[in-house]
């Protein structure tokens, strides 16, 4: 006779081989999707900068990567063990947990905060009325198909943003056959954000929170319907008009709030206000922080000073493209200049390089110097007045003590 340990194995074996197999096989999706391993064949280097990112670690298997949980304290207070996550949400402020019920997949009601290494609670009474793949896999997955509710691929994959790129890595890829966001115009090359960056219901069938079969380089208002009925926060950018422009202030209203202490995920209803009551912008260096958890805590060992005299930025400059009009979305040095202010949807190019009114923040602060700097240069920047053999000397030092905790300028 099987004992109970063993029979909860063998079930959660069975479950983890039939419905969470790796790769394409195990959920197909809609076709067409060639998944972002294909991608990596030929874009090695723009693959391991994606693999960096907050999107490609959306959703994971936690079965085959039993280290994407990232909560370490299971205990009387939180209704579920470690062994009943299927998949982890998240991986940069916060992180949700996935479990299958009756052949279903759900959200368990608590949430770990990842800065502050604790739970939170989240959907405490209405977890079991929202399966996840009938109100996230459209954006959290790949190639979502509502009539199997399976997809190619989990996470915010290359196709995402590119479409279905089996044609295309099929043919030698030809660019002929993907699409490439940067030849796009503005509005369509927005809309691939704002597909998810911003809230509705799918057109067709009104049932889903996301523009199902919507691909990137088509109009979005063909997969939308208007949003939501507005929210108390809303103010700044509800005009009640319901055009795309409308939208659009929407998906700059909520990128406004991407460096917030209190962020939410209005489309599905997550609002941190439960918890975080204190509505601020973070620090550079706090955002830094919430991936380079090892290194934030140790600020001045690391940098060697303190964060009101020097920030990560100050030392780790953000770079952009080229021509030097926006960021690289592929490079993880990011860009915290602010977008154009939401005026211009209606001014034109009247407000260009102007600040936005009082009352009116739209983002965190503008980054002046915009391309890499080296090492020396980083530190002269600030220590011009010492020289180049004192810069030499100090960075000699570093490399050769370690960091020390120190404010000294």
């Amino acid at each position: 006779m099987f004992s109970r340990a063993l029979t909860y194995t063998l079930l959660l074996t069975i479950a983890a081989t039939l419905l969470i197999l790796p790769g394409k096989a195990s959920a197909e999706g809609l076709g067409g999707y060639a998944t972002s391993e294909t991608c990596r064949e030929c874009h090695e280097e723009i693959y391991a900068l994606w693999k960096k990112t907050p999107h490609a670690r959306m959703l994971r298997n936690a079965f085959r990567d039993p280290t994407a949980v990232e909560a370490t304290e299971f205990g009387p207070d939180i209704p579920f063990e470690k062994r009943d996550i299927y998949f982890t949400i998240g991986s940069h402020w916060i992180q949700k947990y996935m479990t299958l019920l009756g052949g279903q997949f759900y959200v368990l009601p608590k949430y770990w905060n990842i800065p502050e290494a604790k739970w939170e609670p989240y959907s405490i009474w209405n977890w079991r009325e929202n399966p996840y793949p009938m109100t996230c896999n459209g954006c959290h997955a790949v190639g979502f198909d509502p009539s199997t509710r399976s997809y190619a691929e989990e996470s915010i994959g290359c196709e995402s943003c590119h479409g279905p790129g089996e044609e295309h890595a099929d043919n030698g890829g030809d660019p002929a056959l993907i699409v490439n966001p940067a030849d796009l115009d503005r509005d369509r090359r927005n809309m691939i954000c704002e597909a998810c960056h911003t809230d509705g219901k799918d057109k067709k069938s009104q049932t889903f929170p996301f523009p199902v079969g919507y691909v990137p380089g088509e109009d979005l208002t063909d997969y939308f319907t208007e949003f939501f009925m507005p929210k108390p926060k809303s103010k700044g950018w509800y005009w009640g008009d319901m055009t795309y422009k409308e939208r659009h202030r929407m998906f700059m209203f909520w990128q406004s709030r991407f460096y917030a202490t209190d962020r939410a995920c209005d489309v599905c209803g997550f609002d941190r206000g439960i918890t975080v009551k204190e509505h601020r912008t973070t620090s550079r260096s706090e955002y830094c922080g919430t991936c380079h958890r090892e290194m934030y805590p140790n600020f001045e060992k690391h940098s060697f000073h303190t964060e009101d005299i020097a920030e990560c930025t100050d030392c780790h400059v953000p770079t952009v493209v080229a021509s030097g009009e926006q960021y690289s979305i592929h490079d993880h040095k990011f860009d915290f200049s602010r977008p154009p202010i939401p005026c211009i949807e209606c001014h034109d190019n009247d407000m260009v390089g102007q600040e936005a009114p009082e009352g009116h923040d739209f983002n965190i602060w503008e980054v002046k110097i915009k391309e890499n700097l080296t090492l020396p240069e980083a530190c002269a920047r600030c220590h011009e007045d010492r020289g180049d053999g004192w810069v030499a000397s100090g960075i000699e030092k570093i490399r050769r003590e370690g960091f020390k905790a120190t404010s000294e300028k």
